[in-house]
């Protein structure tokens, strides 16, 4: 029951950091969107930095378990390259709710450089190594691929991995903006995951 009620808080923050801007949320805005009390959530976290941190560190966490999962089953680099990517579309964008992370994943990366307080390096340090684990994943994955003569060899992998990675996540924000803000951007879901597809073609050798 515990784990519950400390996910039910960590999703009502996602929801009211997405709304609102990390700035301008409260913990009081958190625990009336949770449905508890403020003290409650002081209980589960140290403050509204420790919520936000405590976001992107379960997301990384479970992105990266699939992953590994998804890498150890499927066949060659490509299909690899394609399930690691799709797993980070489908989690980015899984229903309207989930679009609330890609925001706040787009905007509260740069405060873990600004973190001052001793009792959230911890969690600091555990933030650093899951996102650097996810970029050996995808660097593993690109480097194998070129071994193998699937992938442009003049390419840096860290550069093809951001390109592709970041493509996806400023594609999902204008979904975002989108859905809650009503006004078309000029393309959905489907013609997102296309572009990604046709995009890591342009990185196979012919």
């Amino acid at each position: 029951m515990e784990d519950g009620k400390r996910a039910l808080i960590l999703e009502a923050a996602t929801k009211i950091f997405a709304e609102k801007g990390y700035q301008y949320a409260t913990i009081s805005d958190i625990a009336r969107a949770a449905g508890i009390s403020t003290g409650l959530i002081y209980s589960y976290f140290h403050n509204k930095l420790d919520v936000l941190l405590s976001i992107i560190l379960s997301f990384l966490q479970t992105l990266n378990t699939s992953n590994q999962e998804l890498v150890a089953s499927a066949n060659g680099p490509l299909a690899r390259l394609h399930a690691v990517l799709h797993n980070f579309e489908q989690r980015l964008f899984k229903n309207k709710e989930s679009l609330h992370t890609v925001k706040v994943l787009n905007e509260a990366l740069p405060h873990l450089v600004m973190i001052k307080e001793e009792n959230l390096q911890d969690k600091r340090r555990e933030i650093i190594a899951e996102n650097k684990k996810l970029l050996e994943i995808f660097d593993g994955i690109i480097s194998q691929g070129q071994k193998a003569g699937v992938f442009d060899k003049t390419l840096n992998p860290a550069v093809m991995r951001q390109v592709l990675c970041g493509a996806i996540e400023r594609l999902h924000y204008g979904l975002f903006f989108s859905s809650f803000s009503g006004q078309s951007i000029g393309y959905n879901e489907t013609d997102a995951h296309q572009s990604i597809v046709r995009l890591i073609e342009k990185f196979i050798c012919k």
